[in-house]
């Protein structure tokens, strides 16, 4: 990767999970040695009163809007500045769409960072139109902060989604360079889905296939010789990717799947498996593209 100088790029909003998703990203920054860019967009609420649902009501004024983002961007660069003062920060405030702006941003990323609006109940969540969006278009990784990362005492790890199509390298990357800079374990988990004859029979599941393992333990072996100072597992779970993969990353540091691509092994179509994760994982997720900017 090449994008290593460009800033941390974080969605403010006045939602709960976006106050989560600034003090992640200020991490995140202070790992990378980078600076960071907080942005809010502020056109798309200015077009609600058009909305049949809504009836006619009125506009609000922009100016008024506008005092109230940069007052949430001074709050949040006196968070960053509260929690890590040595980290560069910078503040934009736009008249734009919140999705379409932050895909222009992602050229001059290194990471988007983005709150998750959930509801209360356990299971019950609530993906936002921003998220969906930026996750499946941005030009750099994505990380949308689904839940708080485990616990770095129980020695929660970094969960990648791997698969045999080229584009999981930039997912195997971004994960071991994580693990490396965060001192954390990697969970490397490749979802070897069950055919329907399995599935409908009472004979115990057959092993995963042997050729699946063996492309895993291959691939991998070159990523810990690159990156000898992480922990790495691995496993060929007989499950669908999207409850694989949101089982494997309960209670762990960050979940990483890429954002498109078919699965070669399994026939898993890569988009659905990001998105699934993104509605349903309990922790961070990161989407990464399987082409980035250099």
């Amino acid at each position: 990767m090449t994008t290593e100088r460009f800033p941390v790029v974080v969605g403010v909003d006045e939602s709960p999970g976006a106050y989560r998703a600034l003090g992640w990203a200020v991490d995140e920054a202070r790992s990378r040695g980078v600076a960071i860019r907080l942005v809010y967009a502020y056109g798309s609420a200015l077009h609600y009163g058009i909305m049949p649902i809504y009836g006619d009501l009125p506009l609000p004024d922009l100016s008024d809007v506008r005092a109230f983002g940069i007052e949430l961007l001074e709050n949040a660069a006196a968070r960053v500045a509260e929690l890590a003062p040595e980290v560069e920060v910078s503040t934009h405030a736009v008249d734009d769409d919140a999705a379409r702006f932050l895909i222009e941003e992602s050229a001059r990323a290194s990471l988007i960072v983005l709150g998750s609006r959930r509801l209360a109940s356990v299971g019950s969540v609530l993906l936002g139109s921003v998220s969906a969006a930026v996750s499946a278009r941005a030009q750099c990784p994505v990380v949308v902060l689904r839940g708080p990362a485990g616990m770095a005492a129980e020695r929660a790890a970094v969960v990648i989604g791997v698969d045999g199509h080229p584009s999981s390298e930039s997912v195997i990357e971004f994960g071991f360079d994580y693990a490396s800079r965060r001192s954390v374990p990697l969970n490397a988990v490749l979802c070897w889905h069950p055919d329907l004859l399995t599935e409908m029979t009472w004979r115990p599941s057959p092993p995963a296939p042997a050729r699946a393992e063996a492309w895993l333990s291959e691939t991998l072996a070159v990523w810990r010789e690159k990156y000898p100072d992480v922990v790495v597992h691995s496993g060929v779970p007989r499950e669908h990717p999207v409850s694989g993969l949101v089982a494997a990353s309960a209670a762990q540091d960050l979940l990483v799947v890429g954002s498109r691509g078919r699965h070669a092994l399994a026939g898993t179509l890569l988009g659905s498996v990001s998105q699934g994760v993104l509605h349903h994982a309990n922790c961070p997720v990161a989407i990464v593209p399987s082409e980035q900017h250099t």
